[in-house]
């Protein structure tokens, strides 16, 4: 997916390149509309979660009922998120002030400097593998260690779930961007630019599935989502990108441009339903202990990003 985005945004590139008629030198355009769309793609997102499980032998089936001690775990997994590729769709309005010459008024160099308010959809979804990188112990009802056939603990890596997520993340952002003439081209415009916002991300059909991982005490939980009862969670970061690309007048009062961009979003926090499987009224066979809430974290994530788009000039 990265690689066609890079080649696509290439060869969009190119094409602006070409020199189109245009009967008289550009003037700075002043206000603008743009609408654009592009593809994503990032990777190696830290993921966390954590909880508590209360372990109530009168109302389990199986090892944790024969037992015949109560006790609570604490459960905290961590890992890493796989590489992913995300669909965006935006607009931006700016406005674009007059031309400042570089090396003077006669300079066929020049520097056009803008303000621009922007807003964008990124889509996409997010899954990994966690594990317990720390011991994770029985902890009876007073304080004292519950030995499970010997076992008091869960060793690190015993301790397995696989997360996936829906994610839908809406970007608000301030820019400046920086438009250039050249002497090679009246109507072809190199730019960079940069702004700082905020992300609102909703994680949606959230699914937390705990696998084998060598422990008959954290088993292979098939069918049983531990965020039953509620999938759904929002949450704001902090937002940065800087992008560069190039504009190509067309004709009058319209615009094609070609950008590659880089969106940071830094750590987020999520709280999702607790764990809900009665022993004897649920769709998993013999129950689920009940737990606390979920929480979980994603890490800093960072996109890069290849975009098309189309500007009107009013």
């Amino acid at each position: 997916m990265n690689k066609k985005i890079i080649i696509t945004s290439l060869i969009s590139i190119g094409i602006c390149t070409v020199q189109f008629s245009h009967a008289a030198e550009s003037a700075p355009r002043g206000l603008y509309l743009g609408a654009f769309g592009g593809g994503s793609t990032s990777f190696n997102n830290n993921i966390s979660q954590s909880g508590e499980a209360y372990k109530r032998t009168g109302g389990l089936q199986g090892i944790y009922r024969d037992s015949g001690e109560d006790f609570n775990l604490l459960v905290n997994v961590k890992g890493k998120s796989e590489e992913r590729s995300a669909g965006i769709g935006g607009a931006h309005l700016g406005y674009e002030f007059p031309e400042l010459p570089i090396g003077g008024a006669s300079a066929v160099w020049g520097v056009r400097p803008a303000i621009e308010i922007e807003g964008y959809y990124l889509g996409s979804s997010i899954s990994g593998t966690l594990t317990n990188p720390n011991p994770e112990t029985f902890n009876g009802l007073n304080d004292e260690l519950v030995s499970l056939n010997g076992t008091t603990q869960l060793n690190p890596g015993q301790h397995k779930f696989v997360d996936t997520f829906s994610q839908n993340m809406g970007v608000l952002l301030t820019n400046g961007v920086f438009s250039f003439k050249t002497p090679w081209a009246s109507n072809i415009f190199p730019y960079i630019g940069g702004g700082i916002g905020a992300a609102i991300n909703s994680l949606s059909g959230a699914n937390s599935a705990q696998v084998a991982s060598g422990s008959p005490y954290a088993g292979n939980e098939k069918g049983l989502n531990h965020f039953n009862s509620n999938n759904n969670a929002n949450s704001s970061a902090f937002a940065a990108q800087a992008k560069a690309g190039v504009r190509a007048e067309l004709f009058d009062k319209f615009s094609v441009f070609a950008e590659y961009r880089y969106l940071h979003v830094t750590d987020s926090n999520y709280t999702f339903g607790s764990t809900e499987y009665p022993a004897t009224s649920s769709s998993y066979p013999g129950g689920h202990a009940q737990t606390s809430a979920w929480n979980v974290g994603l890490g800093s994530m960072d996109y890069h990003t290849g975009i098309l788009g189309l500007q009107y000039d009013f």
